[in-house]
């Protein structure tokens, strides 16, 4: 018989619905993080506690940047993030550093569009058919 079999770890993505609760961010290097939120993306600080957490928001959308511990596994994200309204997003972060140009994604339940954080965390931004936005514009 042979011992236990050992495999190889991956860092896995875990993906989740941050609807009206901010999205949780655990970052190798917050100081950075939230250098890159606020002058690449236009995030506005609502909290800081330097070397611990960052809360920031833009429009409708808050996110928490917490500085990982050096003894946590590196974990990245997918947050899906409801937005009041896709297109300035799309406009104002295609060009962002670090960013590949992609269309926004029609879908039957809305319009999608993603872009990745320099911590390697991918935010999906999302705005469902049934948002009073998309109403006015399909009017």
């Amino acid at each position: 018989m042979t011992g236990p079999r050992k495999e190889t770890m991956q860092t896995a993505m875990t993906e989740v619905l941050c609807a009206h609760t901010p999205a949780v961010l655990h970052c190798a290097d917050l100081r950075q993080a939230l250098a890159f939120y606020k002058d690449s993306w236009g995030f506005v600080v609502q909290h800081n506690v330097p070397g611990v957490i960052a809360v920031l928001r833009r429009e409708s959308v808050t996110v928490q940047l917490w500085q990982r511990r050096a003894d946590m596994a590196p974990q990245h994200f997918a947050c899906r993030l409801l937005v009041d309204s896709i297109e300035p997003w799309h406009m104002a972060l295609q060009s962002a550093p670090g960013q590949a140009p992609h269309a926004l994604a029609e879908q039957a339940w809305g319009t999608e569009w993603g872009v990745s954080d320099c911590e390697g965390n991918r935010l999906l931004l999302v705005q469902p058919a049934w948002h009073p936005a998309r109403r006015r514009a399909q009017a």
